[in-house]
């Protein structure tokens, strides 16, 4: 039986109408899931912030975490500080971040940070210079509570850089860490009891003009002089002079650069 014009006109209708809620639905989803990409670390950071005003105020074991005696590292504040600071530095390691969202974030997460760009020679000509960004991290970066960071001037980290931040980590102008490198100022009681739940933390400095090879490791309360170049692997268990070169593990001196 051959349908009338009617029926196919009601046909071709009905069709048309899925077709376009279909695409209203897929439009609908790409848009919502932008508008999330958008918002999400925008609330994070809200959230982040609200976690360290309240711990800054609140917290008895920030002030004792920070003055380098022991604390309890499971207090609620404490805990949240930590949560919001990780969730924030995923969104900072999402792929789909634009450049200009990854350094608000930054600027939210770390404690300080230069705010602007800065002139560098060239070396092609005399006089010739680039602008560039003052602090560039590579994604992932992985911290414990970010506002205990403190970022002088031409910061660069490569990928994979972790900064346990209990205790806080200063460093100064002109620094490279290179891929993998570890900052870690969180320490733990030998007593195996004690250790359950206590922890103390102290603080890393580095200097200026530093460069950290990959995968090398600055343990607690190490301070990093000016001009020094750590070389890949090492393990840094000790101050460090200024205009040296330390390799190996424990790192040692291997090369005066005066």
């Amino acid at each position: 039986m051959t349908p009338s014009p009617s029926q196919t006109s009601g046909t071709t209708t009905a069709a048309a109408l899925i077709a376009a809620a279909a695409g209203a639905s897929i439009l609908t989803n790409i848009a919502l899931r932008y508008i999330d990409q958008r918002l999400r670390w925008r609330l994070k950071r809200n959230r982040f912030c609200r976690a360290v005003t309240a711990g800054q105020r609140k917290s008895s074991q920030l002030r004792q975490m920070l003055n380098g005696e022991s604390y309890n590292c499971n207090e609620r504040l404490l805990a949240a500080m930590r949560s919001a600071a990780h969730e924030l530095a995923e969104e900072y390691n999402r792929p789909e971040r634009t450049a200009e969202e990854r350094d608000e974030i930054l600027r939210s997460l770390l404690g300080s940070c230069p705010r602007s760009s800065h002139k560098c020679p060239t070396g092609t000509a005399e006089g010739s210079e680039e602008s560039y960004a003052d602090i560039t991290i590579e994604p992932p970066f992985r911290v414990d509570y970010g506002v205990n960071i403190h970022v002088g001037r031409n910061f660069y980290a490569n990928f994979d850089c972790t900064m346990l931040d209990c205790a806080t980590i200063t460093i100064g102008d002109n620094v490279f860490l290179a891929p993998g490198v570890q900052l870690y100022t969180a320490s733990h009681p030998l007593d195996a009891i004690e250790r359950r739940c206590t922890e103390f933390a102290k603080p890393i400095s580095i200097g200026n003009d530093v460069w950290v090879g990959g995968c090398a490791v600055i343990l607690p309360g190490v301070s990093i002089g000016n001009r020094v170049v750590v070389a890949a692997g090492a393990v840094v268990t000790k101050n460090v002079e200024d205009d040296v070169v330390v390799a190996g593990v424990p790192a040692r001196v291997v090369k005066n650069l005066k």
